[in-house]
């Protein structure tokens, strides 16, 4: 069997426990298919990059699992047609990567040291950039 990771938006207004139903029915569907989940990450409310059945904001989680192929077209026919879901994919992973996690926001990497101005920090001045000689 095959490592997959299925990402999946779901409608905003959906709600909490909408979702959580979604996924439990996902993650049935899996196991019915001869699948078996191993991570399920909640990614939380995002804006997408360009409006989608007139909505700026989707809920997106992401389901790790392994499986066949088949497992992954029977999830697909199902989130095809289920009302909830914005936008899926599926892609296939290498089985040996590290677990999933959450991803941080901008304002908690920055806490961490990474400035995005260099190793030190400092931005620097127009002095320490050596430009060719022109001749």
């Amino acid at each position: 069997m095959r490592s997959y990771e299925a990402m999946i938006a779901y409608h905003p207004d959906t709600g909490e426990t909408g979702v959580k139903d979604q996924l439990e029915r996902a993650k049935q569907i899996i196991a019915g298919a001869g699948g078996e989940v191993s991570q399920m990450v909640d990614w939380g409310s995002r804006d997408l990059a360009y409006r989608i059945r007139k909505q700026r904001r989707g809920q997106f989680h992401v389901v790790a699992f392994s499986g066949t192929g088949a497992t992954v077209a029977e999830l697909e026919r199902n989130l095809r047609i289920s009302d909830h879901v914005l936008r899926y994919i599926t892609v296939q992973v290498d089985p040996d990567r590290p677990p999933l996690e959450p991803p941080r926001s901008r304002r908690d990497m920055m806490g961490e040291g990474e400035s995005g101005h260099g190793s030190d920090g400092d931005i620097g001045d127009a002095g320490d950039i050596e430009s060719p000689e022109l001749s």
